[in-house]
């Protein structure tokens, strides 16, 4: 054997345990990412609020339920104050409904008593993604809610901490539905500080630009998936979005924006962009500034 054909052998022995690795473990080895937001002017009695952020749970039927049921414990275990699940429950196709519907449907069955689990001192939310309209969004709305999930389309409602007050938000999908220019928050007085959750990232450009917003988590990326050297995420579905930043804090003129890489994913593949479960702090502020 040549050195030229040892050299080939090794190089695809190599692209091949990256590529297993790649679909096989990658996509099942959450990571747990905490972050703080600093707000100013946010009162001291939500320094400190609480926001565990699952998105993209995309449930199938392989490879199982644990996936999301170790994502459900984990973000549990940081007692938040709020759980937010931000769209796409299920896997479904917009342009094969009769082939995908009945895997939506299992993966309900089966988060069902994940998500009926779940416990917060202000709740459990939810907005719907796209793959939610692909399915049918309405019963999806229906269905979080017989779970005890407040399903927030284009709607608020109102925290209290000793008289302090802080307005959760939740907008519609920017590809499927329709979002409100004033983000579900047109009847919350402007002083009161508001965290607006979206699927998708792309949300806070249908947003009025006079809106005052201390704060936007989304998903609906999965952080790209695969995250090349120097090139970074090829694919995103997002403007908004970068190639260098397909999640976490994204640079943007309009509001402080976090992006999720999603729990689950639709086609199981992830390269150097592990899955994740998000848990965000909210924290006073002195400083105006913009989040890098």
């Amino acid at each position: 054997m040549t050195q030229f054909h040892i050299i080939s052998l090794v190089l695809g022995l190599l692209a091949s345990a990256v590529a297993l690795h790649a679909i096989f473990l990658a996509p099942r080895q959450l990571r747990i990412t905490q972050t703080e937001a600093p707000i100013p002017g946010l009162s001291r009695e939500f320094d400190g609020y609480t926001i565990a952020l699952l998105s993209d749970l995309h449930q199938a039927t392989l490879p199982g339920v644990s996936h999301s049921h170790r994502a459900a414990r984990i973000a549990q275990s940081f007692d938040p104050d709020l759980i937010a699940l931000t769209g796409d429950f299920g896997v479904s196709f917009n342009a094969s409904y009769a082939a995908s519907a009945p895997f939506y449907r299992s993966g309900m069955r089966e988060l069902a008593p994940v998500i009926a689990d779940l416990s917060a001192r202000d709740g459990i939310i939810a907005v719907l993604g796209n793959h939610d309209y692909y399915y049918d969004a309405p019963a999806v709305a229906e269905w979080l809610k017989s779970l005890q999930v407040k399903v927030l389309i284009n709607e608020a409602f109102m925290v209290e901490r000793n008289g302090a007050r802080l307005a959760i938000a939740g907008v519609d999908d920017t590809e499927e539905g329709t979002i409100d220019p004033a983000g579900g928050c047109g009847a919350i007085p402007p002083e009161v500080h508001r965290v607006i959750f979206a699927h998708n990232p792309d949300a806070v450009l249908h947003l009025s630009a006079t809106l005052p917003v201390s704060l936007v988590l989304a998903g609906h990326t999965h952080g790209g998936q695969v995250i090349l050297p120097i090139v970074g995420a090829l694919v995103r579905h997002s403007r908004i979005c970068a190639a260098r930043y397909p999640r976490g804090w994204v640079p943007n003129e309009r509001v402080p924006l976090f992006v999720s890489a999603g729990v689950g994913s639709q086609i199981p593949l992830r390269f150097r962009c592990p899955p994740e479960v998000v848990i965000v702090r909210l924290r006073s502020a002195e400083s105006d500034a913009m989040l890098p």
